[in-house]
């Protein structure tokens, strides 16, 4: 999924709401109905699919109509940050909740506690209530969801001596194995991503080390079990048992290599085993999927959409209606149908759709299994206001300690003090 970035400057705020305000502003609203503006994310691509959803509503919601504007991914964040400071907002905006914690902490979107009932919120994926929650304010309605899994090729570890139908399940059984492949191969285990988008946090929180207090002011993870995680992937750069890309570069250099076969592991979305399938046709033969890895929590990760309502929505009750309408059970399977996406209902996620079917298809069991660990989904991390300054303050720390500029303890408290100096100032 991709992530956006919010900052804007002043000047260019401006300019940005006076071009939104003469090229976006709704067209005078028919008295007869309710319109309920919402704006997605490039998902044009699935126009018949919307349009249905929209269609399906409204006949049995005769009093609303509802205005659908897909917005491009590169705008999306600029877009709505100048829609909600405006007096034309949108009613229900499709964002992610790093995002929408930011929209949220400014008070521009509604507390949709004071809408959803406890049977509704029931129906959802609990941790993906948690991903859009910011202190006491629910800002986000659940919608889809993506969670890597492990696709490693068998050849290599049977080359290794290791049995290809015992993957790793740890981070620590995959270091364990990691020399064995090196050795006897001369390939690489895997290449994290390890200064990419905060991945150390994301580490950490595996582990069930604590991210920040309640109040979200303070910084608490330079515990002594964060420092020997880090040591742990300080001691694989070290040792040479990692490629040394994976200090500088993200994950298409290491699906790219994966492709290529200089790895063993990679850590993806399921949707990547087409492309696996497609590039690289020799090694997707050896493919075989297996479970996301884990930390000590045993839990598994995941990243997630949702659907906001700015505070200036004229209509805020219908706007969550028709989020509720767009994400229940029936609606999100079929979307999950068309797309390489997850749903974030319960009786969705164990509809019969993601079981595993007994097929040599990996792709269907990668399917299978992703939808399948979500029952056994982590508590994020708490969405974060300056998330994306957070985070790259994490990736020097990792940096450092890697290329051993600092120790992993002295690394970690320096980050900690640099996290503290933003979330005191919040």
């Amino acid at each position: 999924m991709k992530i956006f970035h919010w900052f804007i400057s002043a000047v260019g705020l401006v300019i940005l709401l006076a071009l939104f305000i003469t090229g976006c502003t709704k067209t005078p609203e028919n008295t007869k109905y309710k319109e309920i503006e919402f704006w997605t994310l490039q998902l044009s691509d699935f126009a018949p699919y919307i349009n249905g959803v929209i269609t399906g509503y409204e006949k049995i919601h005769p009093d609303v109509k509802i205005k659908w504007i897909d917005v491009p991914f590169s705008e999306g964040e600029k877009r709505a940050l100048a829609a909600v400071m405006s007096n034309r907002v949108p009613d229900l905006i499709n964002m992610n909740p790093s995002f929408g914690s930011t929209l949220a902490s400014r008070g521009v979107l509604i507390d949709l506690k004071k809408y959803v009932n406890k049977e509704d919120y029931n129906k959802y994926l609990a941790e993906s209530w948690d991903a859009s929650t910011l202190g006491n304010i629910t800002f986000g309605v659940p919608w889809y969801i993506t969670s890597s899994i492990t696709i490693y090729n068998a050849e290599i570890l049977k080359r290794a001596g290791l049995n290809p139908d015992n993957s790793p399940k740890t981070y620590d059984e995959l270091g364990n194995i990691s020399k064995i492949i090196k050795d006897k191969t001369g390939k690489y285990a895997f290449m994290p991503n390890l200064t990419e988008d905060g991945q150390l946090i994301k580490i950490f929180n595996k582990y069930n080390i604590p991210i920040v207090n309640k109040e979200r002011t303070k910084a608490l993870f330079n515990t002594p079990k964060a420092v020997q995680v880090l040591t742990f992937w300080t001691d694989l750069y070290n040792n040479k048992l990692i490629p040394p890309e994976s200090l500088t570069q993200g994950h298409r250099v290491s699906l790219e290599q994966y492709q290529a076969g200089a790895n063993a592991f990679i850590f993806t979305g399921a949707n990547f085993l087409r492309m696996i399938k497609d590039n690289a046709p020799k090694i997707y033969n050896v493919t075989r999927v297996a479970p996301q890895i884990s930390g000590s929590s045993g839990k598994v990760d995941f990243a997630l959409m949702n659907l906001v309502v700015p505070t200036k929505s004229k209509y805020p009750k219908e706007a969550v209606d028709f989020a509720l309408f767009l994400t229940n059970n029936e609606n999100q399977l079929a979307f999950c149908k068309l797309a390489p996406i997850l749903p974030s209902t319960l009786k969705a996620i164990n509809s019969d759709y993601f079981k595993n079917k007994n097929t040599a298809d990996i792709i269907d069991k990668a399917r299978s299994l992703s939808a399948t660990q979500l029952n056994n989904a982590l508590k994020p991390i708490p969405p974060l206001e300056n998330q994306k300054d957070l985070f790259e303050i994490a990736d020097y720390a990792t940096q450092q300690a890697l290329l051993n500029q600092t120790k992993p303890k002295q690394a970690l408290d320096q980050a900690i003090q640099d996290w503290n100096k933003i979330l005191k100032s919040q």
